[in-house]
C-alpha cells in the first residue's frame, strides 16, 4: 500500500492572501511546513497540491527552488486535485494536510498511517476534540473511497473541502477517530494560520524555538504553550475548534 502526504495549499486565501508564503524567521510558511515533514517522515513522499491558476504559479516556483514535489490540479474541486495528485503519484492513501498548518505534527501523520495498517480504514481522523490541537492534525482518505465520493457528489461545497462528505456520509465508510496521547491533547489551543493573530502566534513560537533548530519536536510547541499561556490570548477568541 502506499501512502503519501499531501500538501493542500494555494495563494487565494480569503482572509489572508498568500499567507502560505509569508514569512516566518526569514522562510516561506509553506516551506517551513514541507521541510518539517520531509526532514521527519523520510520514508513518505511530501507533496504540494496546488491549483493550475496564474495565481499560484508563485507556489510551483518555490518548489522548484527548494526541490519540494508539486501537482497541480483544480483550484475549487479540491477533491478532483486529490485524485489526480495520488494518480501522478500512484497513491493508494493520502494524508491530508492543509497548508496553513506549518506546526502539523509528523507524529500525528505517522499514528494515522500506523492505525490504518493495523486495520483497513476508509477514512481516520486526528482532527477531533480529542486528538491532535488545531492546525496539527491530520486526516488519512482511501483513495478509492476518495473516487466513490467524487463520483456521487456534484456539490461545490463537498468537493472544495472534501472532508464533510465523509463526515456527512459517515455511514457509508469504514471511519476511526484517532486520539493523541494525553500529553499532545490541547483543545483549546490553535495553530493554524487563518489570521494575522494566528501568523503572529506561530512566528512567536518558532523565534522562540529557534534554539533548537528547525526541526524541534511538537511538544516543545505544547511545552512552550504549557508554561507561556498568555500566548493563548494572541488568537483564542478567534476559532471554535474541532466539531467532531
Amino acid at each position: 500500500m502506499n501512502y503519501g502526504i499531501v500538501i493542500q495549499a494555494r495563494m487565494s486565501s480569503n482572509r489572508l492572501p498568500g499567507k502560505v508564503l509569508l514569512e516566518i524567521e526569514g522562510l516561506p510558511m509553506l516551506f517551513r511546513q514541507a521541510d518539517r515533514l520531509m526532514h521527519m517522515m523520510q520514508e513518505i513522499p511530501i507533496i504540494i497540491a496546488t491549483s493550475d491558476e496564474d495565481s499560484d504559479n508563485p507556489i510551483q516556483l518555490m518548489c522548484n527552488d527548494y526541490g519540494i514535489r508539486c501537482f497541480r490540479g483544480s483550484l475549487d474541486n479540491v477533491m478532483g486535485r486529490f485524485i489526480s495528485c495520488a494518480d501522478e503519484y500512484n497513491l493508494d492513501f493520502i494524508v491530508r494536510v492543509g497548508g496553513d498548518d506549518p506546526l502539523i505534527d509528523p507524529e500525528c501523520c505517522k499514528s494515522l498511517i500506523s492505525a490504518h495498517k493495523k486495520e483497513n480504514y476508509d477514512f481516520l481522523y486526528a482532527s477531533n476534540k480529542e486528538g491532535w490541537p488545531y492546525g496539527a492534525a491530520a486526516e488519512l482518505i482511501s483513495v478509492k473511497k476518495l473516487k466513490e465520493a467524487h463520483k456521487k457528489t456534484t456539490s461545490s461545497f463537498y468537493r472544495e473541502h472534501t472532508i464533510p462528505y465523509f463526515f456527512d456520509n459517515s455511514e457509508n465508510f469504514n471511519m476511526k477517530r484517532v486520539i493523541a496521547p494525553s500529553h499532545i491533547c490541547r483543545p483549546n489551543y490553535f495553530l493554524t494560520v487563518d489570521f494575522p493573530e494566528d501568523l503572529e502566534l506561530i512566528r512567536k513560537i518558532f523565534k522562540h524555538l529557534k534554539s533548537c533548530g528547525d526541526y524541534f519536536s511538537f511538544k516543545k510547541v505544547i511545552d512552550l504553550i504549557d508554561q507561556n499561556p498568555e500566548l493563548l490570548e494572541i488568537n483564542q477568541h478567534l476559532h471554535e475548534g474541532f466539531e467532531h
